[in-house]
């Protein structure tokens, strides 16, 4: 059997949106709603594009850093209804679609968002922005080799640009090409040195490959960098397991479990850990907060009727056993030599 496996990678999406502007000869109230938007004093600031819009209605300025002000106030519906007004006057305004396409994205229309992307990409083929974007709804969807594409137009536009870099990483290790995904997150560290989560990501992708030490040194710059990353010391700690160094795996479980002590899967390696050393009973007492945590997990039961068979309390274990085949009757197969061999080993203990 199998211990939990790796915390997922970390996804990082540049969610961009056109700044206000305007164009053309500068008119009042416009200037001054564009100064109140740019201080933060968005509400302001839309009494003035209504004021605007109603003197110069054919006017895009006015929808287009109207919708602005509605996205950064949230108001995604009110954005989209202004920028759709922008292309309905100037059907070939890249920008409106990139942004419309942005407000989509936040009310979930992700085939809308799509769509969007697609116009703004058509009109404006060097904008690296909207592949960026529209390469994060085909990673959310799992059409890795579209994000791949999209991510990689990016880079050939913006060739210093860590994230798309970072991103289309992502893409590779979510296809399994760990290689092409370590260059990529290695690139991105070249030109941003501290991007946390491309240590992170690296590192899964080093584990993945059986690259111990180099993910070791990964996370352990994660942890260098974010002192308070539960999952990179819980990482670190199965890539010390890898390597039979149970005891670092042990320190680095128990500070995952500091920093997420809800979370089930570092006290069940940290068992497994446990087992490992021989300290049967600080593997029960793991077992058994993960039983706390999770009623169901039967793989928990298993492992803690062993801890108990080493302790020599035989009627626990095998009430641990029946109840996890009753949980899950498909373990009873994989686990009966684990349990087996448990047995044999107490049993052929001399005598004290």
């Amino acid at each position: 059997m199998c211990h939990t496996g790796i915390k997922v990678f970390v996804l990082l999406l540049a969610g961009f949106i056109s700044e206000a502007t305007w164009s053309g000869q500068v008119i009042e109230p416009l200037k001054e709603a564009l100064q109140l938007h740019e201080t933060g004093k968005i509400k302001e600031a839309i009494v003035l594009y209504d004021r605007f819009i109603k003197s110069h209605p054919k006017r895009v300025e006015g929808y287009f850093n109207r919708g602005n002000a509605y996205y950064d106030l949230g108001q995604n519906q009110r954005a989209v209804k202004d920028y759709s007004e922008v292309i309905r006057l100037s059907p070939r305004d890249s920008e409106a679609y990139f942004n419309r396409g942005n407000a989509y994205r936040r009310l979930k229309q992700e085939r809308a968002a799509l769509e969007d992307y697609n116009a703004a990409i058509k009109l404006n083929p060097q904008d690296g922005r909207a592949y960026i974007n529209r390469g994060s709804i085909h990673f959310d969807a799992r059409r890795y080799d579209n994000a791949v594409e999209d991510f990689s137009a990016a880079i050939r536009i913006s060739p210093e640009d860590a994230d798309s870099y970072f991103n289309r990483g992502n893409s590779y290790l979510a296809l399994n090409k760990k290689d092409e995904a370590i260059k990529d997150y290695t690139e991105a560290l070249s030109l941003e040195e501290k991007l946390v989560d491309a240590f992170y990501n690296r590192g899964i992708a080093y584990s993945d490959s059986d690259k111990i030490d180099a993910a070791i040194a990964d996370f352990t710059e994660v942890i260098k960098l974010n002192p308070k990353f539960g999952d990179a010391y819980y990482n670190r700690g199965l890539a010390a397991a890898k390597a039979g160094k149970y005891q670092a795996a042990v320190e680095d479980y128990s500070e995952s479990i500091r920093l997420n002590a809800k979370d089930p899967e570092a006290p069940f390696n940290r068992g497994i850990a446990f087992l490992r050393l021989a300290k049967y009973d600080y593997a029960a007492r793991d077992f058994s907060e993960v039983i706390r945590l999770q009623p169901r997990n039967a793989e928990a039961h298993v492992y803690r009727g062993i801890a108990r068979i080493y302790q020599k309390k035989q009627p626990e274990a095998d009430a641990d056993f029946q109840k996890a085949f009753q949980l899950d009757p498909s373990l009873k197969k994989n686990v009966q030599p684990l349990i087996e061999e448990a047995k044999t080993q107490i049993n052929s203990e001399p005598a004290k």
